[in-house]
């Protein structure tokens, strides 16, 4: 669906040039850097977001002796690229044409969540839905359409509980469901007021509840739940029900 990476261009060390191979968002998040690209060229710093457009000689540039840069670079595909900014070749929209666009304070807040895609446990649920709203922050509010919107979402919940428990990426529900990742996790936000990876994730603690009173491998169940560690699970738990995963399992033994 997209690409991310982190680059570090230290203040001290040759600005970046050459062939840009694919179209970019790029998320600057500290220092500033000049960039040229084509008859295009401007400064960017955390307040302003660069498009690139693939096949076009660029350069970078530090205009201010002893300051670097570092930013996130989105790579979407060609499937994102059509469905947000209205071709693969998105060199007409607006974005690409400027170079650059402002970054809100939420812009640069996701930018910050971005980078810490995969910590915390492996989402790729999660981090696919982060990466399209993070895009979207550029582009004109638009609604979706209710029209055949809930049927949609109760396909999506149909092929989350198919799935059980197993860890999988916003395309293959998309594919499943037969609508663009970025088309149904905006109808399902809408429609439940939560994303999918938050539905997930309830799903998941939802069977914590049923099976931790008779399990005696608290690992073992955070692992089978799709959890990426004891520490993940327990952490995830405690902020939905105000306990430990080991305090709940003891209440509903005494219970008992």
């Amino acid at each position: 669906m997209a690409q991310v990476v982190e680059i570090w261009t230290h203040a001290d060390a040759p600005p970046p040039s050459g062939v840009i191979e694919r179209h970019a968002v790029v998320l600057p998040y500290e220092g500033l850097f000049g960039f040229r690209a084509g008859p295009g060229s401007g400064l960017f710093d955390a307040q302003r977001a660069l498009f690139v457009t693939a096949g076009q000689e660029y350069a970078d540039s530090h205009p201010v002796e002893g300051i670097g840069h570092a930013a996130l670079v989105i790579r979407p595909s060609d499937e994102v690229l059509e469905e947000l900014f209205g071709s693969y070749r998105p060199s007409s929209h607006t974005a690409f044409r400027r170079l650059g666009l402002p970054m809100s304070a939420r812009a640069r807040m996701r930018t910050q969540r971005l980078r810490r895609l995969g910590r915390g446990g492996v989402n790729r649920l999660r981090d696919d839905e982060r990466i399209l709203a993070t895009l979207r922050e550029f582009l004109p509010e638009r609604s979706v359409p209710l029209n055949g919107c809930s049927r949609i979402v109760e396909r999506a919940r149909e092929v989350l509980h198919g799935l059980g428990f197993e860890r999988v990426s916003l395309d293959r529900i998309a594919r499943e469901v037969g609508v663009s990742p970025n088309y149904l996790t905006q109808a399902f936000t809408r429609a439940e007021g939560q994303p999918l990876y938050r539905y997930q994730l309830g799903l998941r603690l939802n069977r914590a509840l049923v099976e931790l009173p008779h399990s005696d491998d608290i690992t073992a169940l955070a692992l089978d739940l799709g959890f990426s560690s004891h520490a993940h699970f327990s952490t995830a738990f405690k902020a939905s029900f105000g306990q430990s995963p080991s305090e709940y399992r003891a209440e509903a033994r005494l219970a008992a």
